[in-house]
């Protein structure tokens, strides 16, 4: 543990900047306004712009330093929210908002998000896009679930890590982060924004 911690308190030189944090969590509230004022009557170009305030973040241009770039990227979770996926996502527009209204609105997450992935309507939005609208609704105790930081948290806690699209197998991961990493003994305690670049970073070895 004391091994993780020294890495840990390593990457937070970058992670606990008020330029990294600001810019995660400026644009994570500027997307919940969209989804308050606008969720399920998204435009493709609102689409659009949730799914880069998804994406956005203030980083260095590598991880051999800990100065950050003089602007945010559309980059924080690599390609979930952009190309390809973002296209698809704005194509299937209907599904998309009828999902993230559900989704975001809904109180029964476990019901919804397993419907969610069975009819699999929202195409590029594999998990992604379900578990960042529940992080949004909640940063404090849901986490965003992508196959990269799954690999990550598998090398944390040392154990493999379902990935079949069910509530069964992103609850265990949401729990497994909750009670390993966020509980992690350090000052300050991990903020939100901060557990996905730690993960990333473990990831990179």
């Amino acid at each position: 543990m004391s091994d993780w911690i020294r890495r840990i308190e390593e990457y937070r030189k970058v992670s606990l900047q008020s330029d990294f944090l600001n810019a995660r969590a400026d644009a994570e509230s500027a997307a919940k306004e969209l989804l308050n004022s606008k969720s399920g009557r998204f435009s493709k170009e609102d689409l659009d712009v949730f799914l880069t305030l998804c994406n956005t973040e203030k980083v260095p241009p590598d991880i051999h330093t800990h100065e950050l770039r003089d602007k945010v990227t559309n980059t924080r979770f690599q390609l979930s929210f952009i190309g390809a996926n973002k296209k698809s996502m704005i194509e299937s527009l209907d599904e998309c908002n009828k999902w993230i209204s559900i989704l975001w609105k809904t109180t029964d997450n476990i019901k919804h998000i397993d419907e969610f992935w069975k009819y699999d309507k929202v195409k590029g939005a594999g998990v992604g896009l379900p578990t960042m609208i529940l992080y949004l609704k909640d940063s404090d105790n849901y986490n965003v679930w992508i196959p990269f930081l799954n690999k990550a948290l598998e090398i944390y806690v040392g154990r493999k890590l379902e990935t079949t699209r069910n509530w069964k197998n992103y609850r265990e991961y949401n729990n497994t982060l909750n009670r390993s990493l966020r509980k992690l003994p350090v000052d300050p305690p991990l903020k939100p924004q901060e557990i996905d670049y730690i993960l990333y970073r473990i990831g990179r070895g």
